[in-house]
């Protein structure tokens, strides 16, 4: 049913506000195939009945596929030098053991072994692979150049792809993302990457809010129509078939 994995949406999304890096997702609702109603007349003088068209009858609708809304989130800073903002368009690069998979969740941490990881432990990649080791202090340019502090030796550069909304499929409930088509470099000039910041969630509460009163509507109105074609079957079964 349509109106109930609208709700489903609505709670996901509502669920992940506070997470970094979450897309708003939506639906794509697509409709079945109309119908041509006809009514089929007495027949006349000639035997032959004939049939007139009484107008088009809808089949219902379907959710088709999701997509994943690209507006950027709020940036919120945090003071932490393993959490990096993209304040433009892009993806960073993690590893997994299914290939590599795409995220705007700066929220990063350093194992011990001195590599940069996500949260989950996938480790985040840059121009020359996994990141790391890295030293105590370093720092991130706004294009993703990631150099040594006290030595001012450059590290590596934070891999960082485009990708459209529409290539996106999100893996299982985490802010990972595949793509339907091959990712391409960002273009540097255009790349704005902070550190000590991290990107909200691109939820907007009050799209969510009007969205969810009109479930409500549409979920009430398709329950009246129930309840009125099952008066009209009692009739036809209590009254009519006493004729």
């Amino acid at each position: 049913m349509v109106t109930a994995k609208q709700s489903d949406t609505i709670d996901e999304n509502i669920e992940n506000l506070r997470n970094p890096g979450y897309r708003e997702t939506q639906e794509i609702i697509t409709s079945f195939p109309r119908l041509m109603a006809q009514r089929v007349d007495p027949k006349n003088s000639t035997g032959i009945s004939e049939k007139t068209n009484i107008g088009i009858l809808g089949t219902g609708v379907v959710v088709d596929s999701k997509y994943y809304i690209d507006k950027p989130g709020n940036i919120r800073q945090t003071e932490n030098k393993t959490d990096f903002a993209i304040n433009s368009g892009g993806y960073f690069v993690v590893e997994t053991l299914a290939g590599e998979r795409y995220t705007r969740n700066g929220h990063f941490q350093v194992d011990p072994s001195r590599r940069l990881r996500t949260s989950g432990g996938n480790p985040v990649l840059g121009e020359n692979g996994v990141i790391g080791p890295l030293p105590q202090n370093f720092t991130i340019d706004t294009d993703g150049t990631i150099t040594d502090t006290d030595t001012h030796a450059v590290i590596d550069k934070l891999r960082i792809v485009d990708i459209p909304a529409s290539s996106l499929k999100k893996e299982g409930m985490t802010t990972l993302f595949s793509s339907t088509e091959q990712p391409k470099d960002m273009d540097k000039d255009s790349l704005r990457i902070y550190q000590g910041y991290i990107e909200e969630s691109n939820v907007n509460i009050d799209g969510q809010m009007v969205k969810m009163l009109e479930v409500v509507r549409a979920y009430s109105a398709n329950q009246k129509v129930i309840q009125t074609n099952d008066s009209l079957l009692e009739k036809a079964v209590n009254d009519i078939g006493k004729v």
